[in-house]
């Protein structure tokens, strides 16, 4: 079982990097601005693995495994924030860009907001889907604005990394394409249907494993990057790519995952997940705000909050 669980995330990672970098070549091939690419091929490929984990537990005949839809969505933005942010500002302290303060990170305690709103009345319906869509629309669409009024705006290494790649046929980029979705299709069907199963034997809440052992992961990918870059000196980098992938996790993950299915809230969410997801977003502000940066003291707490959420959160 945890064989075939492990199997499951390595194919979700795999595809979700095969996908990205493809597509992403693809895009550049066909002459898309890198800029624009990076904001909106690889915004959205980077949130594949949560994407395609949440419709898999969605089109599951388990009763109850839709919890893990929205499960995900949660833990994987607290773990975010609790290990991709607290790890690498433990390793290498964070200076954030002025504009991350003012923009990025109230937009995503408002995105947050908006979850709590819109699960008030305990479900997340087609018509909560169409608001999160419109709000992923416009979203994208501000980035690219913005981008075209910043000098000398960084293109992501995604993209870099992709120039190479876009040298190749189109057939043979679409067929790559076509093999990072299979992966990540068979990757989450058996990371899930296993997760079901851990759920059962153990006895508890498939919200639970959701918020827990699908969350975190899916959220290796940017918890590896994010390591990686602060081992390399440019952990700087990677707080604009937490606090955009937790507002994808939202728009993009539960709003696609909602339009096909409504997903049934439990109070404990709204009453007890969803206040810590609020808090370690609302917490992130004051820290930037007192010093400008992440130090090692701000992400060890951020580390701690992590490790306290899943310690009740098992309890």
């Amino acid at each position: 079982m945890i064989v075939e669980l492990i199997l499951g995330l390595i194919l979700l990672v795999v595809g979700g990097e095969v996908l990205v970098r493809h597509s992403s070549g693809l895009a550049l091939k066909s002459n898309l601005p890198p800029l624009i690419v990076g904001l909106t091929v690889v915004s959205i490929g980077t949130s594949s693995p949560e994407l395609f984990a949440s419709l898999q537990a969605v089109w599951s005949d388990v009763e109850g495994a839709e919890g893990i839809a929205v499960g995900n969505v949660i833990g994987s933005n607290i773990a975010n924030l609790g290990l991709a942010l607290g790890l690498t500002a433990m390793i290498s302290p964070m200076i954030v860009d002025r504009r991350v303060l003012s923009l990025d990170l109230p937009l995503m305690v408002l995105v947050t907001l908006l979850f709590g709103g819109l699960a008030f009345d305990r479900v997340f319906s087609l018509t909560d889907g169409i608001i999160l869509i419109s709000g992923l629309t416009s979203y994208l669409w501000f980035q690219i604005y913005r981008s075209r009024s910043i000098k000398n705006a960084k293109v992501p290494d995604e993209v870099k990394e992709s120039s190479k790649v876009a040298e190749k046929s189109f057939g043979y980029l679409i067929i790559c394409i076509v093999i990072g979705c299979v992966m990540l299709y068979l990757g989450s069907e058996l990371f899930i249907s296993r997760a079901v199963d851990v759920a059962e034997y153990l006895g508890v809440n498939k919200m639970i494993i959701g918020v827990t052992v699908v969350a975190f992961g899916t959220s290796v990918p940017e918890i590896v990057a994010s390591v990686m870059a602060a081992l390399k000196g440019e952990g700087d980098l990677g707080i604009g790519n937490i606090v955009g992938s937790n507002i994808m996790n939202i728009l993009l993950v539960l709003g696609g995952t909602s339009l096909l299915k409504d997903l049934e809230v439990k109070s404990t969410v709204i009453n007890f997940d969803f206040l810590w997801m609020l808090g370690t977003a609302a917490l992130l502000y004051p820290f930037v705000k007192i010093g400008k940066n992440i130090s090692r003291t701000k992400g060890t707490i951020y580390v701690i909050c992590y490790l306290t959420y899943i310690y009740f959160t098992l309890n």
